[in-house]
């Protein structure tokens, strides 16, 4: 456990040097929550409820949404795409570690530093727009659990995209196709309350509400304690499915390099 924690220092280190890339990519995120709070401001200037969502609660919705995208946001598909291309990628898998371990303790030590710097920004703003009168202690709580689970939900999806890697030079591609899946149906842009009634059936079955949609929510107070408790399940249900679904992935990705000889 000593040799993975190392991970999350060497993580947090990357953070630090790439710094214009985190920079960069929290600013097109902020950029994004702004135009999404306009949005949604003009929407409820002509309708009180939408969907059942009010405009004191569609508020909040749009800081936590940006709050919990910003958690996490760098993707390694790219990265392991190029260690692929370069070879480096061997002496990865040769090491006396999981090389998920090593992904997920890493890409945990840039985690932390995006959420300091963003807990930071949006904790200003969100109390400047909303105030502390909707902050509940025990939903805060509930919302942190949630928070740190949807990071582990997003990193088996991103975990199981980057296998594409092995068989595609297209790693750009990947990141994306993951990107706009993850967004779209993660509610990082709308509710997924908002959306029409069998496509929201259809994600209420899949895990990508598990990043986003379910910590919103318990921090809004759409979900009871009893409901909270239930979803956090879910996603604690999503990240033993999907990385018993990663590790045979694994295997046949990682059997692609001794097939060619690497």
């Amino acid at each position: 456990m000593k040799k993975y924690l190392a991970y999350i220092r060497c993580g947090f280190l990357e953070g630090c040097a790439y710094r214009n890339t985190f920079i960069t990519g929290m600013l097109a995120n902020f950029i994004q929550a702004v135009v999404l709070y306009y949005v949604w401001k003009s929407i409820f200037a002509y309708q009180e409820i939408v969907n059942g969502y009010t405009w004191e609660i569609m508020k909040q919705y749009v800081f936590v949404a940006f709050l919990c995208n910003s958690v996490f946001s760098m993707g390694f598909e790219m990265g392991i795409a190029e260690r692929i291309v370069k070879g480096d990628i061997i002496l990865d898998l040769l090491k006396p570690l999981s090389y998920r371990g090593t992904l997920f303790f890493r890409m945990l030590g840039t985690a932390g530093l995006e959420f300091a710097a963003t807990f930071v920004l949006v904790g200003s703003v969100y109390l400047a727009v909303n105030g502390v009168k909707f902050l509940s202690g025990i939903r805060t709580v509930l919302f942190l659990v949630s928070l740190f689970l949807g990071m582990g939900v997003k990193f088996c999806i991103q975990y199981i995209f980057s296998l594409l890697c092995f068989y595609t030079d297209n790693s750009y591609g990947v990141t994306k196709a993951r990107e706009i899946l993850t967004n779209f149906f993660s509610g990082a842009l709308i509710p997924l309350a908002m959306f029409p009634g069998i496509l929201r059936e259809i994600v209420n079955y899949l895990p990508f509400k598990g990043i986003i949609y379910t910590p919103c929510c318990i921090f809004i107070g759409t979900l009871s304690f009893g409901e909270s408790i239930v979803s956090i399940s879910l996603q604690i249900a999503w990240i033993i499915g999907l990385g018993l679904l990663g590790t045979l992935l694994g295997k046949k990705a990682f059997g692609v390099i001794s097939m060619y000889g690497g």
